[in-house]
């Protein structure tokens, strides 16, 4: 049970961890999260019940997910803002082979230049996380959100 306890802790931890530096804009720090052969997509969640492929974002790699985040830092500069993520307790569904898939859900405020506020996003991570002996990697995520509509271009990552 303890073993089963530690990952858990672990994989909290880690998720936390990489959402804290998307909300300080460590976006280098965030890349060195995922895996090189790592897959990250942010998809709508009715087409991820339906199985449809539609997603706002696809990066079937890691360098793709480093060229993306290359573009979206020039694009921001027309959405100055501040994210912070809010995350839930993450349900850990299996571990096999020390890789861990786990769902966590979320919740993004953004707040802009003059501190105004608002809900920019809600949803859930469904995330395949290897379990390194130092470190953690996330192998898969899909970003898995509540609704078609950003109300703002999606400018950072989720």
């Amino acid at each position: 049970m303890t073993a089963v306890m530690n990952d858990k802790q672990r994989i909290e931890n880690f998720i936390l961890r990489s959402a804290f530096l998307i909300d300080n804009n460590q976006l280098d720090d965030w890349m060195a999260c995922f895996d090189e052969n790592s897959r990250y997509v942010v998809i709508p969640r009715e087409n991820r019940d339906r199985n449809l492929p539609g997603a706002l974002m696809h990066c079937d790699n890691k360098a793709r997910l480093t060229d993306r985040i290359a573009c979206l830092r020039e694009a921001n500069k027309i959405n100055p803002h501040f994210d912070r993520h809010i995350i839930s307790g993450s349900l850990i569904s299996e571990i096999v082979d020390r890789v861990a898939s786990v769902k966590t859900s979320f919740l993004v405020v953004q707040t802009n230049l003059y501190g105004d506020s608002k809900l920019f996003c809600a949803g859930c991570y469904e995330d395949k996380i290897a379990l390194l002996d130092d470190d953690e990697k996330i192998v898969e995520r899909y970003v898995v959100v509540d609704t078609f509509s950003v109300p703002t271009m999606l400018a950072t990552p989720l």
